[in-house]
């Protein structure tokens, strides 16, 4: 399996046989010989950076892909070897970034944001959301979890020169949701294709200008549907959580 991953002022937390391994970095420039716990190597791919996850934690690997236009993408594709507990919180304030998940769980599987936990029966586990600087997120549960994330860097200089359906109030009503963000928005089938094409064809020729106009399209089409929940007042009580 594969997976991707980009780091923008991040902090990323894994279990390693019942004991938290903190990680801390700015960057994905690490040294050969200081690498964090949970990386086996470093590497440059066609395009970006990647980075293969250490097999006794997990088996895959990140990859890192820059835009022309200021996105990032993390592409992830990896299995869970032990029981874990992850985060990645963005600590950069000129980004959001939105997480599109497919998970398929061991045992047991929660997601928790800024300490409050939802818990999933579900084998298979989709959720697509939105998160600041200011939020913290953690995916934990049992070993032999299948992860595969595709999480898109957004600068906000962007969103306010570009998106006609991004404002001020709509991302404060949406941020005070709280852990209600990550019902929000469904994995249907036109994101699922999207999603498809950028972790899955990185063989093309125009892999890069088409995966970019890809994410900017996954980006827009989220921002038009949450604005049109708002418009419906959707929200609180009355929040669609079938999307």
């Amino acid at each position: 399996m594969c997976c991707q991953l980009r780091a923008c002022c991040c902090s990323f937390l894994i279990s390693a046989f019942h004991t938290m391994v903190t990680i801390t970095y700015e960057g994905l420039n690490f040294d050969d010989d200081q690498l964090p716990e949970f990386v086996e190597s470093v590497s440059n791919h066609l395009y970006g950076k990647r980075i293969i996850l250490n097999d006794r934690i997990a088996r895959g690997d990140y990859k890192l892909i820059p835009f022309q236009n200021g996105f990032y993408a993390y592409v992830s594709n990896y299995i869970l070897q032990q029981d874990f507990a992850i985060e990645l919180s963005v600590a950069k304030e000129d980004y959001l970034a939105l997480h599109i998940n497919q998970i398929t769980a061991g045992i047991e599987c929660s997601m928790t944001l800024n300490g409050k936990t939802v818990s999933y029966d579900d084998k298979i586990i989709t959720s697509v959301f939105l998160t600041s600087s200011h939020d913290k997120f953690l995916l934990s549960g049992s070993k032999g979890a299948c992860v595969n994330r595709l999480k898109i860097m957004i600068p906000v200089s962007w969103l306010k020169k570009n998106l006609p359906a991004y404002n001020e109030a709509l991302l404060n009503n949406y941020f005070a949701l709280q852990e209600e963000r990550l019902f929000t928005d469904a994995l249907d089938a036109t994101y699922r294709a999207m999603v498809d094409r950028v972790m899955h064809t990185e063989d093309n020729d125009f892999y890069l200008p088409v995966s970019q106009d890809i994410v900017t399209v996954i980006t827009e089409r989220f921002f038009d549907r949450l604005h049109s929940k708002m418009q419906k007042n959707q929200w609180g009580n009355e929040l669609d959580k079938s999307a």
